[in-house]
């Protein structure tokens, strides 16, 4: 009797030590137990407890730190677009663009690769009910696109263009892309359609518009 007291003191010692998190680590527990869910799941059958249940806390533990499920979804979405942009950044260092126009057309690739990795995840976030919640600027596409247009247009890879402009434009280019080789196949032949458009429009010997 005494040993099975003991046990389950230890127990409840280990239990509570374990969920002595700070706020935004315990935050971010969650958002990759949601995403980690979302994946196996489909967005369509994920729910509360199975994230509370992937992260180990209480159901009650995620109204604390969300108001209801469009709120994770946000936060799932400034994470993934926060991954993807420090990776960029690394991938794309100002100061090797020598050559801008290779680097970013990788990057155009590894967007449609990351639009399509996430799968039934991506319409959820960027087509579902939080599609018309503002994204922070720093994380926001027409940031990030505004910046490589920049870099471009400095290097002189990149012919001038109104690049708030552009940028929203060339964003709907690559989303459209990686939206249709998800819907049809045919990746490559997409891919080259792509690269044909924005060649015409952006390379400095383009011709300019009247």
């Amino acid at each position: 009797m005494h040993r099975s007291t003991d046990s389950k003191q230890k127990k409840v010692g280990v239990k509570s030590k374990r969920r002595r998190l700070r706020p935004e680590a315990r935050r971010l527990e969650l958002v990759e137990a949601a995403l980690s869910v979302l994946r196996s799941q489909g967005p369509i059958n994920a729910r509360v407890e199975d994230v509370t249940e992937a992260a180990g806390a209480a159901k009650g533990t995620f109204y604390l730190y969300f108001s209801s499920w469009e709120d994770l979804l946000i936060e799932v979405r400034a994470h993934l677009l926060s991954k993807y942009i420090t990776e960029m950044q690394k991938r794309f260092p100002v100061e090797a663009l020598s050559d801008w126009w290779a680097a970013f057309e990788k990057e155009c690739v590894y967007f449609v690769d990351f639009v399509e990795e996430l799968g039934d995840l991506h319409k959820a976030i960027f087509h579902g009910q939080i599609a018309d919640h503002p994204i922070d600027s720093p994380i926001s596409s027409g940031t990030v696109v505004s910046w490589m247009l920049k870099t471009g247009i400095e290097s002189g890879a990149c012919r001038h263009v109104e690049i708030d402009v552009a940028a929203r434009l060339l964003f709907s280019v690559l989303h459209t892309t990686a939206d249709s080789i998800g819907q049809m196949g045919d990746r490559e032949r997409y891919l080259n359609s792509m690269f044909d458009l924005l060649r015409a429009w952006l390379r400095t010997s383009a011709p300019a518009v009247m």
